[in-house]
This record gives structure tokens, sequence and C-alpha cells, in this order.
């Protein structure tokens, strides 16, 4: 066991320090680290095995890497542009969920893996997505305050359409345990941010946040004490970790101190945990897939199926502003929203880890999020000329 656990964190290391040549090669290190992990686990050479102390590890570190999602949110420019962000993004996921819903549902003739097929695609990574803004020079247009205030709407609806998802398959119930389920999360959810909130305030109150570690730690502690009350409740930890962090995040900009160069600290501190940890959590997650063939032609057949889907959904998102919006501005938006990134992985590794996701399915998953993540670099999308009005 403890030879197994020391390669297991040999290779997660070794991930973490090819992160510059992720980087410079512009791979996004999420699927990459998947494939190492398949590759070195028993559908490869079966050198590692995913354990139960392997698994905690990895637990921990999904719950760290969404509490980091969460802390980074921009609730301002979320506020900038809340309405024609909240339909953008409410689009984009019922588009995504429907495309990736029909897809998985016509091949694999399964409900439950098409309930997770469908959720997975239709977070946008906001990291990816203001990367290729910045690129094409537009993040602080009209087009890219909406990009920002949608990605946000997407993450949060995810992370719900996450947890009723997990809780209702988990109870194997009809409709009524749906609605439950759906009543359930709301109020759990809704109760720990009020609880998160108060803390958040008295920590404020009491200017005890201007002790650096003090205010790390007791954001850590949040994390995993609000992932331990969602498991309770049935639902998925990670959804706890990424709502403690979004509240965090709401009360960052008043920071003690002053200025913002403590939330800059902050925000690096937890994105350098959240770089870290996250190749744990991917190793894993190609740990987990015990039977996999490329030549398979169900499996690519599976794959283009959910990419063209994904692509899909998010393509059609916003032209739900089609009447104040330009069709280029349209384009513009529908392109941006299409990276995707660690929030799928997370949605499809729950999904595995419940019985209720195949391993083609999963590895449709990876594809997707590789071929989407890729597909930002682009050098000819960088170089569009967009006439976009600045925001004021």
């Amino acid at each position: 066991m403890f030879f197994n656990l020391t390669l297991f964190l040999t290779a997660s290391l070794l991930m973490v320090a090819c992160g510059t040549v992720f980087e410079r090669f512009k791979l996004p290190q999420a699927a990459v680290v998947i494939f190492v992990g398949v590759l070195l686990g028993p559908a490869g050479v079966r050198v590692i095995q995913l354990g139960d102390l392997e698994h905690t590890l990895s637990e921990l570190a999904v719950i760290l890497m969404l509490f980091s999602a969460g802390y980074n949110i921009q609730w301002p420019h979320f506020t900038a542009a809340i309405k024609p962000g909240i339909e953008v993004g409410l689009s984009g996921i019922v588009t995504s969920l429907v495309a990736g819903f029909t897809a998985a549902y016509f091949l694999s003739k399964d409900i439950d893996e098409a309930l997770y097929v469908g959720i997975a695609p239709s977070a946008t990574s906001i990291g990816l997505s203001v990367a290729l803004m910045s690129h094409a020079s537009v993040l602080k247009s009209r087009v890219g305050q909406i990009l920002l205030a949608a990605a946000i709407v997407d993450d949060i609806l995810v992370m719900y359409l996450l947890s009723i998802t997990h809780a209702s398959l988990i109870n194997d119930g009809g409709v009524s345990v749906i609605l439950f389920s759906l009543l359930l999360s709301l109020l759990v959810l809704s109760g720990l941010s009020g609880i998160l909130c108060v803390f958040n305030a008295l920590i404020k109150h009491f200017s005890v946040d201007r002790f650096i570690d003090f205010r790390r730690s007791m954001a850590i502690a949040m994390a995993m004490l609000s992932a331990w009350v969602t498991a309770r409740f049935g639902l998925s930890p990670v959804v706890g970790g990424f709502v403690a962090g979004a509240v965090v995040a709401g009360f960052k900009d008043q920071a003690a101190g002053g200025g913002n160069n403590g939330n800059t600290s902050d925000s690096g501190y937890f994105a350098g945990i959240s770089q870290f940890l996250s190749p744990m959590f991917f190793l894993a997650i190609g740990l987990e897939i015990t039977d996999i063939n490329l030549q398979d032609e169900g499996l690519l057949h599976y794959a283009l199926w959910v990419f063209t889907a994904a692509v899909i959904g998010k393509l059609l998102a916003p032209w739900v502003l089609a009447g104040v919006m330009t069709v280029r501005e349209c384009l513009l938006l529908g392109f941006a929203l299409l990276p995707r990134a660690e929030v799928a992985l997370v949605v499809a590794s729950v999904g595995l880890q419940q019985g209720h996701l195949s391993h083609h399915g999963m590895i449709a998953l990876v594809l997707m999020t590789l071929a989407t993540a890729t597909g930002q670099t682009c050098p000819h999308f960088g170089h569009v000329s967009l006439p976009l009005p600045c925001c004021t």
C-alpha cells in the first residue's frame, strides 16, 4: 500500500513539474494527466492502483480545486452584465444539456448516463474563455462582460444540477424523489450559503482577517466543512467546496488591510494550491478507467457525437440576444463559450464513481474537454477585429 501511494504521489508531482511544458505547447493539463493515469492504471501497464487512501487524497484535491474556482469568481463582472449574462448562461446550459443528453441517450439508451453527459458540457471554463477574449482584445467590451457573467451563471447552475442529479440517482427514485432532491438541494445550499455569509461577516466585523495565515486557514476550513455538510445531505462534496469559495469571493473585495494586494495574493495562493493538487485528482480519474480501446469505433463515434453536441450547445446560446447583438458579436461570444475544463471533468468523475457513467462516456467527455480546451488556442481567432463598444 505504501509503495502504491508513493508511486501515486510521485506521478502527481511529476505532472506538476510538467506544468510549464503543458503551458508551452498549449496542452490542457487536465486531459493529459488523465491519459497518463489511464496508461499507468488498470487499462494500461497496471503500475498504480487507486486504493482508498489515493481516492481520499483525490477527493480532498478536487474540493480545494472547486473552492479555488469559486473564490476566483469576479462578482463585479457578474453585476456589470447581469441580465444578458443570465440569459446567455441559462441558454447555454439548456442547449448543451439537451444536445448532450440527446446524443448520449441515442447511443447508450441509458438515462442516467445521458444526464451526466448532458450536464458535463454545460459549464464553460472561465479561465480559458478569459484568456481567449484577452487574446482577441475584447475582454472589456460588451461581449467580454457578458461572457464573464454567463460563465459565472454556468458554473453555479451546473453545480446545482450536479447536486440534484447526485442526490436523485443515489436514492434511485421517481419524480417525487427528483422533486424532493430539487427542494433539498435548494434548502441545503441556501442555508449553507447563509451560514457562510454570517461567518465571513463576523470575521470582517472583528477584523481578524488582517492576519493572512488565519484568513487563509479559515477559508480552507470553510471549504472542508462545507464539503462535509453537502456530503451529509446526500449531495456531492465538491458542490460544498465551490459554494464556500463563491461566498468567500463576495467578501474578498473588502479584505482587511485595504487595497487589492491581499485579495490578489490570496487568489494566487489558492490558485497555486489548486494547480499543485489538481494532477492528483486527474490522475485518479485515469486510474478509475479500467477498460479502454481507442480503436473501438463505438468509442470514437460516441466521442464525436458528444463533441458535436458540446459545440452546438454553446454556439447556439448567444443567439438568445440576437435582437440586441450583431451576428459577429454572437459568433464571437459563442466561440468564447466553447472551452471546457475542470468542472466538466468533475461532473464526469462523479458520474463514473457513482456507476452511472460508463468508461466510454467518461473517455468521450475527456476527449471533448481536450478538443474544446485546445481549440481556444487557434491563432486565427486571436486576430479577429470587431468594432465592439467598451463597457463603461
